[in-house]
């Protein structure tokens, strides 16, 4: 238990480190000057519900979320992960090799062999998308309403405390929200739930 505890613990300072060196490369596809603290980490996999069906994260880093996402009780066969940085897909597969890792762009979401066919329960977002060129952002919204079902969560964290997502994803409908005050810095999680049908043209 000893050694099993000290690996997860080089795991997790691997990620740190190679999160880090991306932030320095990539500042505004990273988004945050330091990973997620455990308590946000904790408050997001709170709100994915329990049940049937895969759930998707978007750009896990070095993987605060993922393990969060785990403990939680999210089944290794039913976690998709989408990263898109080379470096931090090589570190997540190390991390977590029993999840489903796709090295990719959330922009193609609806295009991945992994997500056809399949019920997805929620979608973990920790993209930066205040801070993405705003026609991506839309790209990537699209998508994931294009995967989505009626009861589909999806979840969203920024550093903006009052602005909300609200409205952003077509077919999603803001549930509830909250600030985790203990998080470098302070970060508003929210959560939508899918309700309406959407154009499936989109996954095309």
């Amino acid at each position: 238990m000893e050694n099993a505890g000290r690996r997860r613990h080089a795991a997790a300072s691997a990620g740190y480190w190679q999160f880090m060196r991306e932030f320095l490369r990539h500042p505004r596809q990273i988004g945050a000057v330091c990973p997620s603290s455990p308590v946000l980490c904790r408050s997001i996999a709170s709100l994915v519900p329990h049940g049937r069906g895969l759930v998707v994260e978007l750009g896990p880093g070095g993987g605060a979320v993922t393990a969060a996402l785990l403990r939680r009780g999210v089944a290794p066969r039913d976690l998709v992960l989408v990263e898109r940085s080379e470096a931090l897909a090589r570190q997540l597969a190390e991390r977590f090799p029993a999840v489903c890792l796709i090295r990719g762009d959330a922009a193609q979401l609806a295009g991945f062999e992994a997500l056809r066919h399949k019920r997805v329960r929620a979608i973990v977002s920790s993209l930066p998308l205040r801070s993405l060129p705003a026609a991506d952002v839309r790209r990537i919204l699209d998508q994931i309403s294009a995967v989505s079902s009626p009861g589909t969560v999806f979840i969203q964290f920024s550093y903006a405390l009052r602005r909300s997502y609200d409205g952003m994803a077509q077919g999603y409908a803001r549930e509830q929200a909250r600030v985790v005050w203990r998080n470098i810095p302070p970060a508003r999680v929210e959560a939508f739930r899918f309700s309406a049908e959407y154009p499936q043209s989109l996954a095309a």
